[in-house]
């Protein structure tokens, strides 16, 4: 069973520019088991939501946050199927892992243009 809103886990938000590979180790359970996944709902606002969770211990944290800039929505997130617990993104884990893994490593870039007004 999933167990909500342990703050151990923003710890692997606020690190997430000094991680290189996901899944990476839990906090909690000191598995390499977690994962982190952002999505952007506003593109004007980046408002949008945040989920870290864990595939070993089941803990997860779920939250609403202003996205950040180097963040790219994975392409193929349902968003109807969105929930704040992180069952749906726990079926997608090895693919959200490979794309937060490239934006870790900087091979995914969100590129903005601004007009000029």
């Amino acid at each position: 069973m999933w167990k909500d809103n342990n703050n151990k886990l923003e710890e692997l938000y606020i690190n997430f520019k000094k991680i290189k590979k996901f899944p990476t180790i839990c906090p909690i359970c000191k598995k390499d088991k977690s994962h982190i996944y952002m999505h952007i709902y506003d593109e004007k606002t980046r408002r949008g939501g945040l989920w870290i969770w864990c595939s070993e211990c089941q803990t997860f944290l779920h939250g609403s946050i202003y996205v950040p800039d180097y963040w790219v929505n994975y392409p193929l997130i349902e968003l109807e199927k969105l929930n704040a617990v992180p069952i749906y993104l726990e079926e997608m884990k090895d693919e959200i892992d490979r794309h937060t893994t490239k934006i870790a490593n900087k091979k995914i870039f969100n590129f903005t243009i601004k007009k000029d007004v």
